[in-house]
């Protein structure tokens, strides 16, 4: 479906037409995918599928700014339940720093508050043109000198979204993909996040989540994967199992990563998980004292100890390997 959202006037005193395309909508689906066709691998494998079918109850709407009936910029964002994630910001050569961009994005965010959205999350270069356009509509770095950023409707967002409450664990879906970014990119966590999706520290989840929905989906990479929703909807934890095949035979890995106010919920998150009949390796950095703890509870056994294994944010961290099998 279209819905003309208004008018905004360019720089060249050319009217533009601003609207948006909420998927699936086969009338406008060439449309669209000849706009973005540059974005290629999993990009396109999500827009192709998303113009044309539901894809769960993942909401993809794509903000689109035309003149003389023609699509000139684009911005996307895919939500559920208030909480999304902003991307394929895309304006043709000839009409940027012309406005297009800005003049889309004032009804796109104010469409998403209208909609009673609560967070979005994009990724861009930290102090660049666009950063700087984000943070013109309200956007902050997730943390100092981050291209990573958040708009939160309400200040107290994450306080209220991550507050305890009864979780159960469940298969991975669609619409889970902006609220795993929401996950992902808390402060309060420890720096080793994913060892497979290689998640250090708070992380853009856009691009790595389509990676793995696409694995997910169409290749024989993970054993099983769950994640932990509370009663609210947030999702609180990730575990995820894949084979390892440096080794022979091929041992598997345990990715598990959870926000601390659930690590009493993260137990049952991993009773869900199917294991392989064969050792299971989790990789823990030294400060994540609660994640170990849990591991050890659920029969995990530390293994030994990797001296400076790797570094983030200018501190060197040791690596615990627990296994089970």
């Amino acid at each position: 479906m279209y819905n003309k959202l208004g008018e905004a006037v360019l720089k060249t005193n050319e009217r533009m037409e601003v609207g948006v395309i909420t998927a699936p909508d086969e009338r406008h689906a060439e449309e669209v995918k000849q706009f973005l066709g540059h974005k290629g691998g999993n990009w396109e494998w999500h827009i192709e599928r998303c113009v044309i079918e539901s894809l769960d109850a993942l909401e993809t709407r794509f903000y689109v700014g035309k003149v003389d009936g023609s699509i000139i910029t684009n911005i996307m964002t895919v939500e559920h339940q208030g909480i999304g994630i902003l991307g394929h910001v895309f304006t043709m050569l000839d009409q940027r720093r012309n406005g297009a961009c800005k003049g889309v994005m004032a009804y796109q965010m104010e469409d998403f508050r209208q909609r009673k959205g609560r967070a979005l999350y994009l990724g861009t270069g930290y102090d660049s043109h666009p950063y700087y356009i984000y943070h013109g509509f309200g956007f902050e770095s997730v943390f100092p000198k981050s291209g990573f950023m958040n708009y939160y409707v309400d200040a107290d967002f994450e306080e209220r979204y991550f507050a305890p409450a009864p979780t159960q664990p469940k298969p991975v879906e669609w619409h889970d993909w902006p609220k795993v970014t929401a996950l992902s990119g808390i402060v309060n966590g420890e720096a080793l996040r994913s060892l497979i999706w290689n998640v250090y520290g708070p992380t853009n989840m856009e691009g790595g989540f389509l990676s793995f929905k696409h694995d997910l989906e169409t290749e024989n990479v993970y054993e099983d994967a769950k994640l932990l929703i509370t009663s609210d909807g947030a999702i609180v934890g990730w575990a995820t199992v894949s084979r390892d095949t440096r080794w022979r035979p091929a041992t598997a890995v345990l990715d598990l990563f959870f926000h601390p106010n659930f690590v009493d919920e993260v137990p049952a998150l991993l009773s869900s998980v199917a294991f392989p009949e064969v050792k299971v390796q989790c990789y823990v950095d030294s400060g994540a004292e609660k994640k170990a703890k849990v591991l050890e509870t659920a029969g995990f056994t530390c293994e030994g100890q990797l001296k400076n294994q790797f570094a983030y944010s200018g501190q060197d961290y040791d690596v615990l390997l627990f296994a089970r099998g």
